[in-house]
């Protein structure tokens, strides 16, 4: 998991393993990033709580496949 330095990274780590239905302790470690004043960030509101990163092995065809969705998705919306 990734999120901003200032956010409340227990909090945001029990939202995403309710969310995910799994015990907080299955994740590792959530990586700060750090806080740049110069920086508008749009999702600044208080019910942000970084995004979630995921990793999976001999995960070609399924990249492929999401890869030839989101094209899809695009390539619809612009027509």
């Amino acid at each position: 998991m990734s999120t901003h330095e200032t956010a409340d990274t227990g909090e945001a780590e029990r939202f995403r393993a309710d969310l995910a239905g799994v015990d907080p302790t299955s994740f590792k470690k959530t990586t700060l990033k750090r806080h740049n004043p110069r920086t508008v960030r749009k999702n600044a509101a208080e019910a942000y709580r970084g995004y979630l990163i995921t990793h999976a092995t001999k995960s070609a065809d399924l990249y492929r496949r999401m890869e030839g969705a989101w094209y899809g998705i695009v390539l619809g919306a612009t027509r």
